[in-house]
């Protein structure tokens, strides 16, 4: 008898002991559930992360592909502005989607050029004679190819501006609006006009230098901003005013460009034509989509032989070499070697320091 009552007492202790079969699929199942929840998540951010980058990288050699030496422009800008206190600004813009690669070249206006058989200076050439000889005859001058020209007003350089965006830049001169500056600042139109046809620089040269790196700092602060503010999703390419168009352009300049164009045709006197545009829209929205602080700024550096302005052999030769990446016999240089293409180390200096 009470070895039976024991063995039952033995039994009911196992009986207890023994976990049932339901507790422990339930905290099983929950432990699988949680450990799907947790690492299909991570997965599925890899995979968005992924599968983004693959669709963006079709994308971008879509845009590439289409891309050649014939997109590269070279435009003469000139900024006349109203007040006769003021004087004429002279840059050549040279526009390499090749090479993602924009230069801003400030031109003097007591640098010597010849038209018809005449030297004179690039500002009497452009007061006597008018944009194309002009256009012309810088480009002699500078032995370089330029395509186009762009004139332009108040309005029309205020209009071109705002388009763009305020400039940050360290002001060298004292002037309407401007006293001289340590350190960046931000500067409306009338101020960056100012600061572009002033007349209290020491020469000519040092202020077609700053017309050169300020308009090149004006291009890389424009395109650095909107891919800073495409990358954190402020702009929407669902915007995109064509979408039927494969590459999806996400900056704010990119977007727009066709309105832009308009804009700056409507307000300022060109050569530019519709089909100039057409033909290299891609080419162009393609740099402000993809460069990395693409325009390097600068000014003709001179020399002044018998009285007359004329443009440093070297500065000339180190130009073609930053241009076009070939140094002046003809051989090849190589892209990487930032010193060897540097058409002038001062300017470059002063542009890093206004950064």
């Amino acid at each position: 008898m009470c070895r039976a009552y024991g063995c039952k007492i033995i039994m009911s202790v196992y009986t207890r002991r023994r976990p049932s079969a339901g507790s422990t699929a339930i905290p099983f199942m929950i432990t699988i559930l949680i450990s799907l929840i947790v690492f299909g998540g991570v997965a599925l951010y890899f995979y968005n992360k992924l599968t983004a980058k693959s669709k963006e990288l079709p994308m971008m050699q879509s845009a590439i592909s289409s891309i050649s030496d014939e997109d590269i422009n070279a435009i003469l800008f000139v900024l006349d502005p109203d007040a006769e206190d003021k004087q004429t600004a002279v840059m050549m813009l040279r526009f390499d989607p090749v090479r993602k690669q924009i230069f801003t070249l400030g031109i003097p206006l007591d640098l010597q050029v010849t038209h018809e058989g005449r030297s004179m200076s690039v500002g009497a050439c452009y007061t006597d004679y008018g944009l194309e000889p002009l256009k012309n005859a810088v480009a002699k001058t500078l032995d370089q190819e330029i395509d186009r020209y762009i004139l332009m007003d108040d309005s029309g350089f205020e209009k071109l501006v705002n388009l763009i965006g305020n400039v940050e830049y360290i002001v060298p001169i004292k002037d309407t609006g401007l006293r001289p500056s340590e350190t960046s600042v931000m500067l409306d139109c009338k101020q960056f006009e100012t600061l572009l046809t002033s007349n209290h620089y020491s020469s000519e040269e040092e202020r077609s230098t700053v017309i050169g790196m300020s308009v090149a700092q004006l291009l890389n602060q424009c395109i650095d901003n909107d891919q800073k503010r495409s990358s954190t999703g402020s702009n929407d390419s669902s915007k995109d005013s064509d979408p039927s168009k494969k590459v999806v352009w996400k900056t704010r300049v990119a977007r727009n460009l066709d309105s832009y164009f308009s804009t700056v045709i409507n307000t300022t006197q060109t050569d530019i034509t519709a089909m100039d545009f057409s033909n290299h829209e891609h080419a162009i929205r393609y740099v402000f989509e993809y460069g990395q602080a693409p325009a390097r700024g600068m000014g003709v550096v001179c020399d002044l032989q018998d009285g007359i302005v004329v443009p440093n052999q070297v500065f000339l030769d180190n130009l073609k070499i930053a241009f076009y990446q070939v140094s002046v016999n003809g051989e090849g240089t190589d892209e990487t070697n930032g010193e060897a293409a540097e058409p002038d180390g001062e300017a470059t200096e002063q542009s890093e320091a206004a950064e």
